[in-house]
């Protein structure tokens, strides 16, 4: 992903994050995503898998709400965000910011920036009660101490009213020669 895309996204999700909007109402491809929308959190849930990381348990809250259309593009978007935090000791492992939309055909995309220096952007389907997404692109400040990701994909369930679990697995540099590898796995309750 160029840097001047990355500079337009991360100024638009500045944006957002300062300028209140009202609630709004899903227009119909986004009607699909309908069982997404909320405030999703896990105290201790979340679970990291990696062959060169510790095993480790983390916390996170996951928003995704109701966003205007955007009269430029005449395309409505969800915001996303998620925060990650360390089950045993409170640190703070990362943020995420980004928007999520379902096309007239059906398909799904979302596109995500975090304080760990990647920009990704997902495309998938949505089904009732479930959505998988996998990477399209990526982009990476240069300085990341991360492995770089090769291929992701990442599922959101939907068990029942209350509770909903996200999955990502990837193949980074090193790890798995084909294929996926399970590294994170949440889940949420959904707040009132």
């Amino acid at each position: 992903m160029s840097s001047l895309r990355c500079h337009v996204f991360v100024s638009a999700l500045l944006f957002i994050s300062i300028v209140p909007f009202s609630q709004q109402v899903l227009n119909e491809h986004n009607q699909k995503l309908e069982w997404i929308v909320g405030k999703w959190r896990s105290e201790f849930s979340g679970k990291i898998f990696w062959p060169t990381v510790p095993t480790m348990t983390f916390g996170e809250e996951l928003v995704i709400n109701e966003a205007p259309i955007a009269k430029s593009a005449n395309v409505q978007f969800l915001n996303f965000s998620a925060r990650a935090w360390s089950h045993s000791t409170k640190d703070h492992f990362h943020d995420e910011w980004g928007f999520l939309t379902v096309d007239p055909v059906g398909n799904a995309t979302l596109m995500t920036t975090g304080n760990n220096g990647f920009t990704t952007y997902e495309t998938g389907t949505v089904s009732p009660n479930k959505l998988v997404l996998t990477l399209k692109d990526i982009g990476r400040i240069s300085f990341s101490r991360d492995l770089p990701v090769e291929d992701l994909r990442r599922t959101f369930i939907r068990h029942d009213d209350r509770y909903m679990e996200q999955v990502i697995e990837m193949r980074t540099a090193t790890h798995p020669k084909v294929g996926y590898l399970e590294h994170t796995r949440v889940v949420y309750t959904k707040l009132k």
